[in-house]
């Protein structure tokens, strides 16, 4: 019984809250210019690893990693650089490592998937 009651114990620390951004924006010096330059235009998809100071620890790429001139490495060392975020918190309110879903429309064109709350586009 006391090993089932530590299991669901050490289950309960899982985060309550997830990261919450503090600044996701990037700006259209932030198009990759290999990229720009082909006219290439692509949809970026990935997890980030958020540890208990609120910085991106890591970049999993889960749409898009086939896009020509490194698309997928250039909007995750975008993310890292750029942008910031409050770490999450368990249900005790102490700051915990977390993760978030984003993606990256990169646009020449003026045209933007619909608003997710969760894809940020940036435009040549």
């Amino acid at each position: 019984m006391k090993l089932m009651a530590l299991l669901m114990l050490a289950q309960a620390v899982i985060a309550a809250t997830s990261p919450q951004p503090k600044k996701v924006i990037l700006d259209q010096d932030a198009y990759p210019e290999a990229a720009r330059d082909a006219g290439v235009e692509g949809d970026i998809a990935f997890d980030l690893a958020i540890d208990a100071k609120g910085v991106i620890t890591g970049c999993t790429v889960t749409k898009g990693a086939d896009q020509p001139f490194n698309l997928a490495a250039d909007a995750c060392a975008l993310a890292r650089a750029n942008w910031r975020f409050l770490p999450a918190r368990d249900e005790a309110g102490k700051k915990v490592p977390g993760t978030v879903h984003y993606a990256i429309a990169f646009r020449i064109s003026r045209r933007c998937p619909p608003s997710d709350g969760q894809t940020v586009c940036v435009f040549l």
